[in-house]
Parts: structure tokens; C-alpha cells; sequence
């Protein structure tokens, strides 16, 4: 039995790079690293099971057919599929269990399941950002280190909230836009969690999202928000000191 704790990730600026390798695959921009934590346990068997109900998803297949099957138990306070970094998170526990009960290497099992989302088209940087990452990541080269390469913004926040809206595929997010490496620029001129959300609002507009809350932007089916809202239907979040690891 293996105990493994993730975090989540919202990407407020981003531009894909697509290589013919997966592990040079991803993306450059700046990430929020949060909490709460996801917890998972696997175990030796077989399904992948989200607060209690059994998730089919491209990514597993592909880390069933490149690692074998075991058995994830996973407890997240986000869902699935709104823009949270979830798939990348249960690929993560996947990968990150599996190589501990079958003797694996641990970076190896996080390039493979770095591979499982660009290959799934699940995502292209929640990876690298929830394993290697924490406060805010910015993505300068994309793909897997030493491919890829992260800095890390020690910027931290208790003042985070999210509303989750709707489920939206994440290939509707990947076309890049050409403003995307103009306003990562503009952030890192002057890093703060203020400009984060001023460029991701930005980006995020451009892409055709829009929140109508202020100091917020939308990033596919949610809405992350700088400072407490006025309603309490939000998931309220912090700013996570720590990236992925088995306990």
C-alpha cells in the first residue's frame, strides 16, 4: 500500500510546443500551485477510483499498458475536468504508487505519466508543475527535464478562491496564441500574485473566457479568483509550499 499526496495546478497563461518525442512535449507558462491536496492510496489490483467513482480515462490506459495495473484511491476537494490539473494529478498518483509497489524508478514514473497526458491530449504542463513545481511555476523550456526547465516564484497566498462551472475538454485550450509569450514577459517583469491574475486575465480573455468578478480570470470551466468572494459557494485555497510526493 502507497500513500501519495498531490496538489493541484490552474495554468493562467500558456503556449504548447509539440514535439515528436513526448517527453520534449509541453508547454511553456506560469502556474499556480494549490492546495488543498489531493490523497490517494494504491494498492495492488486494478481501477481508478475520484471520491468514490470509477474514472476511465486515455491517460490510464496508457500507464495500465506501460507500467501495469494496480489499484488508485483517490480524494479530491475539485473535480474532474474543469481546469483543476486533475488528470494530470491522477496520472501522478498513478505513477507515482505503481513505482513503488513494483520497483520502479521514481523520475521514470513521472516522465510516464508527463507522456500519458501529452499523449491523451489531457494536458501539457500540470505534470512537470505538480511534481517538480510549487508556489508559482513558470514554465521556461517545455517538455520533461532535463528537456524541459522550471523556475519556481516563491510568492505565497491564503486568498485564493475558485468556483467550478462546467466540464470542458482540454484540447479546446491548446491552440497557441501568439500574446502568450508577450504577457509571461509582462509577469516575469514583475513577478507578484496581482500580475499573475492581470496577465492570466489577459490570456484567458483571448482565448474567448471571461469572468465577470474582479481580480479573477476563467480558465476553462472555472473561475479562480484574488481575494474572498462575496458569496460562500467558493472553494477557498492556498498556496501550495510543496509539490507531489508518496508518503
Amino acid at each position: 500500500m502507497v500513500d501519495v499526496v498531490i496538489p493541484i495546478s490552474v495554468s493562467g497563461v500558456w503556449r504548447p510546443f509539440i514535439s515528436e518525442r513526448a517527453e520534449q512535449s509541453g508547454s511553456v507558462g506560469i502556474t499556480v500551485i494549490l492546495e488543498p491536496y489531493s490523497f490517494a492510496r494504491v494498492t495492488q489490483g486494478e481501477g481508478v477510483y475520484l471520491n468514490g467513482n470509477l474514472v476511465k480515462m486515455k491517460n490510464i490506459e496508457y500507464l495500465e499498458a506501460r507500467m501495469g495495473k494496480v489499484r488508485v484511491e483517490m480524494e479530491s476537494g475539485v473535480p474532474l475536468g474543469f481546469g483543476y490539473g486533475m488528470s494530470a494529478s491522477i496520472s501522478l498518483a498513478y505513477a507515482l504508487g505503481a513505482s513503488q509497489i513494483k520497483g520502479l524508478e521514481l523520475e521514470h514514473a513521472v516522465l510516464m505519466a508527463h507522456e500519458s497526458e501529452v499523449i491523451s491530449g489531457n494536458g501539457l504542463g500540470d505534470v512537470v508543475s505538480q511534481f517538480f513545481g510549487r508556489n508559482i511555476v513558470y514554465r521556461e523550456r517545455p517538455g520533461f527535464p532535463p528537456h524541459g526547465k522550471i523556475r519556481i516564484l516563491d510568492i505565497s497566498s491564503e486568498d485564493i478562491y475558485s468556483k467550478p462551472l462546467e466540464m470542458l475538454p482540454t484540447k479546446s485550450i491548446l491552440q497557441p496564441l501568439d500574446i502568450s509569450l508577450v504577457l509571461i514577459d509582462e509577469f516575469l517583469s514583475n513577478p507578484s500574485l496581482i500580475k499573475f491574475f492581470e496577465v492570466s486575465r489577459k490570456f484567458t480573455e483571448a482565448l474567448g473566457f471571461r469572468s465577470p468578478y474582479p481580480n479573477s480570470f476563467r480558465k476553462k470551466g472555472l473561475i479562480l479568483k484574488l481575494g474572498k468572494p462575496e458569496s460562500d459557494t467558493w472553494i477557498k485555497h492556498r498556496i501550495a509550499s510543496r509539490g507531489a510526493y508518496v508518503e
